[in-house]
């Protein structure tokens, strides 16, 4: 975190040389996982990729297990949004700040199914992933495929590529806390809306930002079943409020539509009623049936006396 604060605050002016820079080393890092992974390991049959599902974390059912194990594949996905919290800060903001988001995350969806499918395809033995020392499945994949020098090499890669993404995302949320505090939405307004002389940035805010994120990643070190837990707590609020902020553009789209400019980038005429049927069937299902259904695995914590009320 000390590092992404000073790449946030110091490097303010090169970070688009360095997205730029992060860009090709992602794609380099992309090919350095999956070719040795098609060349070298061991492979699965299509029935064990594509058929063959198996519940062990205790949930009802296979598919509500499913659906609870895409927290993870979609929370590599939501920092997409940290683009427009940048707007004030990019030309034609209105036309390039949509099309970089789509763009880039319609790439990084055929790189991450590619490489999902590469390890699915090369795992023909799950259990003894599940088993490997390292807890990662991948890494497991990555040892049986390369060297111990090229593993470590593209670990390292990987990590450098997850610090620089902190840089990046703790920049973006300082921005949206800026935001809030220059219209008096958060506590202490004033010093965190102040910007600083010389760089031109929000400090106050990001060094907020900072500590904040520091005191939530101690939580890992008490209890790492609370930090997870938070997690995707969040990644679910996350989501909530992608769809009250598009839902409150589509009320006003609806009924006020005069308050709103013209659009420079539009997702199509029928862009708006996919999202609404989908949201409200959702919805639907959710309160009158799915609440009933979903029971999820009982978890003892260690030094309490937990039971099922």
């Amino acid at each position: 975190m000390f590092l992404a604060y000073g790449g946030s605050v110091y490097c303010a002016k090169l970070l688009p040389y360095l997205q730029n820079l992060l860009f090709v080393v992602h794609i380099i890092a992309f090919f350095g996982l999956t070719v040795p992974i098609w060349v070298n390991a061991k492979t699965a049959t299509h029935q064990q990729v594509w058929f063959d599902f198996v519940n062990s974390g205790g949930w009802s059912s296979a598919p509500l297990a499913v659906l609870v194990g895409q927290l993870t594949p979609i929370s590599q996905q939501v920092g997409i949004d940290t683009v427009a919290h940048m707007s004030e800060e990019v030309r034609d903001a209105s036309k390039s700040v949509p099309r970089a988001m789509l763009t880039v995350y319609g790439m990084n969806f055929v790189l991450m199914f590619v490489a999902f499918v590469t390890i699915c395809y090369h795992l023909p033995h799950p259990q003894a992933a599940l088993n490997d020392p390292s807890g990662y499945e991948t890494i497991y994949v990555m040892r049986q495929s390369m060297s111990k020098g090229g593993m470590a090499v593209l670990l390292v890669v990987i990590i450098l590529l997850n610090l620089a993404s902190n840089v990046m995302y703790l920049t973006a949320t300082t921005r949206d806390l800026f935001a809030f505090a220059r219209d008096k939405g958060v506590p202490f307004s004033t010093w965190l809306s102040k910007v600083h002389r010389k760089r031109k940035i929000p400090q106050n805010a990001s060094s907020a930002s900072g500590v904040f994120a520091i005191l939530l990643s101690l939580i890992y070190i008490g209890s790492p079943t609370a930090f997870w837990a938070i997690n995707s707590l969040l990644t679910v609020a996350l989501l909530s409020c992608y769809n009250l902020s598009t839902g409150c553009v589509l009320y006003r789209r609806t009924y006020h539509p005069e308050t709103l400019p013209p659009a420079s980038f539009s997702l199509g005429k029928w862009a708006s009623v996919i999202y609404a049927s989908v949201l409200i069937i959702a919805l639907t299902y959710f309160v009158l049936k799915a609440r009933f259904d979903y029971t999820g695995p009982v978890r003892d914590v260690a030094g309490r006396n937990t039971h099922r009320r």
